[in-house]
């Protein structure tokens, strides 16, 4: 009997077995169920204690669930690939309108640009700035201190923008609008929170009329408030009376301001369901992250947002920009004749 021996050949698992598999399928399993959180959260509008942060981060959630969807494919396991492919699908549709959109074209007839100056402490040179570079039309900026006012107008700003309502406040709570045209039936209001409310202070809002070519528009600014960590009386109570007040409105309208709260936030969504339409969605200009500036390698939520409703405009451009010592960036948005 002639016998052959293979001396030092190892036995290899067959392709897709093995303890690295289970090890890899587990992971890709809690992976996915980790990103589901977020994902229901958002579908369904549940947005309790923490869930609120992390569907601020839906655009970011979407795209982790390619991690999940790799290691199926390393696995070789169906069932994973095809549920980490339904969580990446729908998290896509959501964001699809910001890069779906068509592009609008036209001369910019109206420039309006918002920034959180934080506390007051942003850079009123560079504000001013962006005012002049950006040839903005209109300014709404939240967190307005007297301070920060009196800086403005050393800077620069009332030679470029001359007509003001302003509610400047110690703090964050003071609102202001600065235009390069009059005003007409400008006003400060009490804002959008209750005395009962838990976020502990009551921001301003402050609206006036301009004119676009022969259509009277109504410029709003706000800034409802933020959520808690884990509390959202203040946030809930501030963005429904936010939506309230939105929805009596009658005529051409633009809100601008930080919104604290992204396009993924089911308050947000019932404020777009009125009829208001994103300038982000309108443009096409895709994922433009505002918030936080300054404290992480990027921004990672958008929470800056320009609306408009009934009126004869539509956002052909948006752009973001730093501006030292605040932490958001601003937002610029070029409006055209619809």
């Amino acid at each position: 009997m002639n016998r052959t021996t293979h001396a030092g050949t190892a036995t290899v698992a067959p392709a897709g077995h093995g303890p690295w598999r289970s090890a890899g399928l587990s992971l890709g399993w809690v992976a996915l169920a980790a990103l589901l959180v977020p994902v229901i959260a958002r579908a369904t509008g549940w947005e309790t204690g923490p869930l609120a942060f992390l569907v601020a981060l839906m655009p970011w959630m979407t795209l982790a669930c390619l991690g999940p969807l790799a290691l199926a494919a390393l696995v070789r396991s169906a069932p994973l690939a095809v549920a980490s492919a339904a969580a990446l699908a729908l998290g896509v549709a959501w964001q699809a309108p910001l890069f779906t959109a068509a592009d609008a074209t036209g001369d910019p007839v109206l420039t309006v640009a918002s920034v959180n100056l934080t506390y007051g402490g942003a850079d009123a040179r560079a504000v001013v700035d962006l005012v002049r570079e950006g040839d903005v039309d209109v300014l709404v900026a939240q967190e307005v201190t007297p301070e920060s006012v009196e800086a403005l107008e050393a800077a620069g700003l009332t030679d470029l923008l001359p007509h003001a309502e302003v509610a400047a406040e110690p703090g964050v709570t003071g609102t202001g609008l600065w235009a390069s045209t009059p005003l007409g039936d400008a006003e400060s209001l009490a804002g959008f929170t209750t005395a009962s409310s838990t976020d502990r202070y009551l921001s301003r809002a402050v609206r006036a009329d301009i004119e676009v070519g022969d259509e009277s528009v109504s410029v709003l600014a706000v800034h409802p408030a933020a959520p808690g960590p884990v509390e959202h009386s203040g946030w809930d109570a501030s963005m429904t009376a936010l939506t309230e007040h939105l929805s009596q409105q009658t005529g051409p309208i633009v809100v601008a301001g930080d919104f604290n709260s992204t396009r993924d936030h089911r308050a947000f969504r019932a404020i777009e369901a009125l009829g208001y339409l994103d300038a982000a969605d309108q443009a096409g200009s895709g994922l433009q992250f505002t918030f936080p500036q300054g404290r992480r390698p990027w921004p990672l939520a958008a929470i800056d947002h320009m609306l408009v409703r009934d009126a004869a405009l539509v956002a052909t451009s948006t752009w973001t920009a730093a501006v030292p010592g605040a932490d958001h960036r601003a937002l610029v948005v070029e409006y055209a004749r619809r």
